[in-house]
């Protein structure tokens, strides 16, 4: 086992026996609420919320304003997001083996194999205390701006999972008006998406600090469009033999395999293998195989660095320094892991020009804004070699990936109009403002809890009939 584990783990048991022993040693002190929660009062916090509320009350004024625009804000993305996810999941091949209705866990992406960094329960306290925390102190210094009498602070369990928690005096926040309401219930989320966008310039500061860049990464190799049909031979293999190998036999291959399609050579790579299965069980009738490049000859791998006597320090450096060679060329190629002599082919789209055959993928939209802003140097292009102790810069920069990925999600999730959540309360008082009639507002309370527990269950049901 990693020796990270180990600690883990250990830091695991430690914490585990210190709340057990907290929570004993305190047991006449905490309550049981709604049968299921165990809840520990206290005033922990309430000087300093009366002092910021005091101290920054202008502040607070306008951002009560912003507060509740990017509530209406959140609630609308995290729909969108729904209807994006089971777009996704309807037109996946396959999707992943984890329910996508499930609470993020220590360890649950290791569990289930997923592409994301590994998930501690050292990650998970510290950004569970983190994110709790300033979620609950945007509330409290947005209730005593409001002058609204907070009876305790405090945390609550539900089972392993913890919370903290700010109580203001209900009645007394029911007497507020409808403005002083939705800042207070919106300025959780609020907060948590205030506190993403510093731990991402915190990361950034991190990289820069820990990290040079060395080269370009990022980049595909030029592929094709092949009837699976038309498949001949994978290797050494037919078809039908490879398809009949077993689990075992698969692992061991760990070459890139050349694939005879219509007398015509393709290429497939072990991370790829185990889709060729795949499609015959589902009856997929064409699949991408690499195309017959000088890149995927040469298995070129690692990041640029040098093209010739070229440094490479963005894309435009890679595709300018190639446009200038002809087919026949050779050219030295200095990756991150080695040194390469390729000979150029022909350009398909231009006979007077040389031809790797790699491209780099355009990523679009939100996702070039999210992944530019958690890569090295804001580009997820750029390939950054650490200038201290691996191991060490890797955890820290993948507890700032989990905090900033939460912060984000609790700020959407939150806004969901349910009732355990602030989103229901939220959704309740602004239909109460349009109508005036309580009862109106209940009905559309109902409704939109209604389109949230249908929204689960249509993904979970798209889930289990791509699953089993």
């Amino acid at each position: 086992m990693d020796a990270v584990y180990i600690y883990d783990i250990i830091f695991l048991v430690i914490v585990g026996s210190a709340i057990a022993l907290f929570l004993y040693k305190n047991r006449k002190r905490v309550k049981v609420e709604s049968k299921i929660f165990l809840m520990y009062r206290t005033k922990i916090g309430l000087r300093l919320m009366n002092w910021a509320s005091k101290k920054f009350s202008s502040l607070w004024n306008v951002l009560s304003y912003v507060s509740i625009t990017f509530g209406y804000f959140a609630m609308a993305s995290v729909f969108i997001l729904f209807y994006i996810s089971i777009r996704m999941m309807t037109t996946l091949v396959s999707v992943p083996k984890i329910p996508p209705i499930m609470p993020l866990i220590p360890y649950l992406p290791q569990i289930f194999n997923l592409p994301l960094p590994p998930f501690y329960f050292t990650y998970w306290i510290v950004i569970i205390s983190i994110v709790a925390v300033t979620h609950e102190f945007a509330h409290g210094v947005f209730a005593r701006y409001y002058k609204i009498k907070i009876k305790s602070t405090g945390f609550g369990f539900l089972g392993p999972f913890l919370a903290a928690f700010v109580e203001p005096d209900e009645k007394s926040m029911a007497r507020k008006s409808k403005k002083a309401q939705l800042s207070i219930l919106s300025a959780g989320t609020f907060s948590n998406f205030i506190f993403a966008i510093i731990f991402l310039l915190v990361l950034q500061l991190f990289f820069i600090g820990c990290y040079e860049q060395a080269g370009i990464i990022g980049y595909m190799y030029a592929f094709g469009q092949v009837n699976v049909t038309d498949i001949e031979e994978i290797g050494n293999y037919s078809y039908e033999e490879f398809l009949n190998l077993s689990d075992k036999e698969i692992e061991n291959i760990t070459e890139t395999l050349p694939v005879k399609v219509n007398n015509k050579t393709h290429y497939l790579r072990p991370e790829l293998y185990s889709f060729l299965e795949q499609a015959k069980k589902e009856k997929i009738e064409t699949m991408a195989l690499y195309s017959d490049t000088p890149a995927i000859r040469a298995n070129l791998s690692g990041a640029f660095q040098k093209i010739d006597d070229k440094e490479i320090e963005s894309i435009e450096d890679v595709y300018e320094t190639l446009r200038s060679y002809k087919p026949g060329d050779i050219i030295e190629i200095q990756t991150s892991e080695k040194n390469y002599l390729i000979t150029l082919d022909e350009h398909p789209e231009n006979s007077s020009r040389g031809y790797l055959g790699i491209g780099f993928p355009q990523i679009s939209g939100i996702a070039v804004f999210l992944s530019s802003l958690t890569s090295p140097f804001f580009s997820p292009y750029i390939y950054a070699e650490p200038k201290y102790n691996p191991e060490i810069l890797t955890f820290i920069y993948n507890l700032f990936f989990w905090l900033i990925l939460i912060c984000f999600s609790v700020a959407l999730l939150n806004m969901l109009p349910l009732g355990i959540l602030d989103g229901g309360k939220f959704i309740y008082i602004t239909a109460l403002t349009l109508t005036g009639s309580k009862k109106k507002a209940e009905i559309v309370y109902q409704i939109a809890a209604f389109m949230v527990l249908l929204i689960f269950l249509v993904l979970m049901l798209v889930w289990v009939s791509k699953v089993f």
